[in-house]
């Protein structure tokens, strides 16, 4: 693969700075973090590079991004670039971008539709690695029992995720509607 080249921009989302990566294919990153330092270290370790600041080719993301935190059902159709990933955690991550706004799903549910037995565990570790949050809706997967799990960006982001797309009467304290469909 050739050395592509990063460009970034920042989204300040109820959730905090949100860091944007795309190459001249698409989208590739999305990080939280509080410092531009630390998102620029984080990204050198991640890419061998370090991104170029350029909001003007970020400005279709930064539109989607905003219409989501305002509580609009997205459909993120922009391209997106997977610059790091196994094959195996693509596939958890394709089968994470079926679920639906509004809905959430086990990670067991997912292992059960690739066929993959008990490996619940597995999709997590993957859920974990996911480049593109939000995007990639890592935080629509949840425990078996409707809890929450864990979330790299931390529980409380995940919690907020969630908020945003579900109904406040659909949800209990800590459990989650989870469709099986």
């Amino acid at each position: 693969m050739t050395q592509a080249t990063f460009f970034y921009d920042a989204l300040n989302s109820p959730l905090g700075p949100l860091w944007m990566v795309s190459t001249r294919e698409g989208l590739c990153f999305l990080l939280w973090k509080e410092k531009e330092a630390d998102f620029l270290a984080e990204i050198k370790t991640r890419t061998g590079s370090l991104p170029s600041y350029d909001p003007g080719k970020l400005k279709r993301w930064r539109r989607l991004l905003t219409r989501y935190f305002l509580g609009e059902r997205i459909r993120f159709g922009e391209p997106i670039s997977f610059r790091v990933g196994t094959p195996f955690q693509k596939k958890i991550w394709k089968k994470m971008s079926e679920i639906p706004y509004g809905e959430a799903r086990s990670y067991q549910w997912i292992a059960d539709q690739l066929q993959m037995g008990r490996a619940a565990r597995a999709v997590g570790n993957a859920c974990g690695k996911n480049p593109l949050p939000i995007v990639i809706p890592c935080h629509r997967v949840v425990r078996q029992d409707g809890s929450l799990g864990g979330y790299t960006g931390g529980v409380a982001v995940k919690k907020k995720l969630l908020e945003i797309e579900i109904s406040h009467q659909d949800k209990r304290e800590g459990v989650w509607p989870i469709s099986m469909k």
